[in-house]
């Protein structure tokens, strides 16, 4: 078969896309433009900040001594101004910053949003909720802190570190030796606090996603909390967590507090032995008064870049976990094909064939092995078997979710392997028994399976599936809302909704894993007489544990340790007097 690949980014190599795999510093990259521009402004803000102590020299040294008012007046105004125009300048760098640190984060959220919905089971199926809620939530403080926190203090107090160095050292050789033998003395003693912040972040950034997928947990199982009453188990697992919690923020805390301490100390020591060297220095002639208060003030400036370069390297050490959070996703090399279509539509008639198929699960429970199958076209086939034998595998492995180990699937003359994901999942559909709805109104979940579907159309399929007149019996009808996983409706309720979603697809085969599980017998019967009308020529596919559910069907397989034990009608299996038959008489016993 050949396919051609249809992606709208395909010839644009200028722009990622949520498809390109691409680090931080090649995202920011794409925004130089704007880098430039607020490079620009970061660059007259240090070169203000710069003018600052000169004009203090000046005032010292030339105009009061000299009293001469005019300049003394012209200084004053520069003084004045020059914070101000530092602070517009500045806020004009910010706004570039922020529009970087925005566009990172939107791309960062646009990669895990697509990396998710392409993961395939054996992906999912090892993630937690409440685990990837807290890695999408990382995408915004990693997308913007990591800008304006990390890498704009990087540029800026570095630019400003070798501005400050070059006029300390025309205002006096010799006092910057001194400051530059004391800051690296500073900024050793400063590294041991920024390291123990770092473990102390891993460990409030554990527990912060500990504490997402718990809820996430509890809540859905909360019902079964309370019927077990484990609600005191549940309240001093959390209690332990905000003890521990509180713990670890308490230490960032101290050490944090002790850090900025230690800081201010070293300042303090570091302009008091500026202020008893640059006074010898003025004693000996070499040095003027105003030369000496500039060279203070820029050795408080020199200090506080490197303050707030430090902070910037902690909050770079913070990010670290929550970056290797998103990298851990984006990196995970499991990725379904939902972009390659087919030139032409492909058209299915229904008939299925399993040859030499072996397929097996991590642990190996749900494997079937050589499964061998020839489904005709517009036949209703039941699949039934102890649990765990591999029922379920079988409409994992036809929905493309798995790839068989060995031997190969055929729909029609085509190969499963080479039919997309895309054109597969247009041609069959799936009512489970886990069915899930979003929160949202009966008429959107409906119309998710088919946006073009009229209310007609919903009134025709809810009525095939028994559901139209319990809609219409609510008092908000179509816009009922049916809370979260469809909480507001019952297990029965939910499954012919199901139903009803799978009608709009209209699709030539149908896949059904338990349908009927939650609906009486008298409502099954009643849908049975329906279904089996309207899935005329379709190729349907039940696995059930209730055999009324399949007792009608063209052929039933008995699948057991992941092989086909039995296959054939209802009443050519009564007569083997096998698996097909004993689980027939147990379930009817027990009615």
């Amino acid at each position: 078969m050949n396919i051609t690949q249809t992606n709208k980014f395909a010839n644009n190599q200028k722009e990622p896309t949520a498809k390109t795999g691409i680090s931080i510093l090649q995202l920011i990259f794409f925004q130089r433009k704007y880098i430039l521009i607020s490079l620009g402004f970061m660059i007259i803000s240090v070169l203000l900040n710069l003018t600052s102590p000169l004009f203090m020299k000046q005032m010292i040294d030339t105009a009061i001594p000299e009293k001469n008012w005019s300049l003394l007046v012209g200084l004053i105004i520069g003084l004045i101004s020059i914070p101000i125009f530092v602070t517009l300048f500045t806020f004009l760098g910010d706004k570039y910053n922020h529009r970087i640190g925005a566009y990172v984060t939107d791309q960062l959220r646009k990669k895990m949003f697509y990396k998710l919905t392409h993961f395939s089971p054996k992906t999912y199926n090892h993630l937690k909720s409440g685990d990837i809620a807290g890695r999408m939530y990382s995408c915004g403080e990693v997308g913007d802190l990591y800008i304006t926190q990390f890498v704009v203090p990087g540029i800026l107090h570095g630019l400003m570190f070798i501005g400050i160095t070059g006029i300390m050292i025309y205002l006096n050789w010799k006092l910057t030796i001194i400051s530059l033998v004391i800051l690296p003395i500073m900024f050793f003693l400063s590294k041991k606090p920024a390291m123990s912040i770092r473990n102390i972040s891993q460990n409030v950034m554990q527990l912060q996603q500990e504490l997402s997928s718990y809820t996430t947990e509890l809540v859905q199982g909360l019902k079964t909390v309370q019927t077990l009453n484990q609600v005191q188990k549940e309240n001093d697992y959390q209690y332990k967590w905000i003890d521990n919690y509180r713990i670890e923020r308490t230490k960032a805390f101290i050490v944090g507090s002790f850090s900025e301490l230690l800081n201010k100390g070293q300042q303090a020591l570091g302009i008091g032995v500026l202020f008893g060297y640059g006074s010898y220095e003025i004693f000996q002639g070499n040095l003027s008064i105003g030369s000496l208060v500039a060279f203070v003030a820029y050795f408080s400036q020199l200090f506080g870049s490197l303050e707030k370069a430090q902070f910037g390297l902690v909050k770079g050490i913070e990010l670290k976990p929550k970056l290797e959070m998103i990298k851990e996703i984006l990196d995970v090399n499991d990725e379904q094909d939902f972009e390659t279509t087919s030139p032409t539509p492909l058209k299915i008639k229904g008939e299925i064939k399993f040859q030499n198929v072996s397929f097996a699960y991590d642990g190996d429970r749900g494997q079937v092995n050589n499964i061998n199958l020839h489904i005709k076209p517009g036949h209703l086939i039941g699949i039934v078997g102890p649990s765990g034998g591999g029922k379920s595998t079988i409409l994992d492995l036809l929905l493309g979710f798995y790839t068989p180990d060995s031997g190969s699937i055929f729909l029609d003359q085509y190969n499963l392997k080479e039919i997309p994901l895309k054109e597969l999942r247009s041609k069959m559909t799936l009512v489970s028994q886990d069915v899930f709805l979003w929160n949202k109104s009966i008429k959107d979940n409906l119309q998710y399976a088919n946006p073009d579907a009229s209310i007609q159309d919903l009134e025709k399929a809810c009525y095939e599936a028994q559901i139209l007149d319990f809609i219409q019996q609510l008092p908000q009808g179509w816009d009922t809302v049916v809370g979260e996983r469809g909480v507001k409706i019952s297990g029965g309720e939910k499954q012919r909704l199901a139903i009803a979603r799978a009608l709009l697809r209209n699709p030539q085969i149908i896949l059904m894993d338990e349908p009927t599980s939650a609906l009486d017998s008298k409502t099954e019967a009643h849908l049975q007489e329906h279904l089996e009308r309207i899935f005329k020529g379709k190729t349907v596919i039940i696995v059930a544990h209730r055999l009324a559910t399949i007792r009608n069907a063209d052929s039933i397989l008995v699948i057991k340790d992941g092989e086909v034990a039995e296959v054939g009608t209802h009443e050519e299996l009564l007569e083997r007097k096998g698996i097909y038959d004993q689980l027939y008489r147990e379930q009817f016993q027990a009615n």
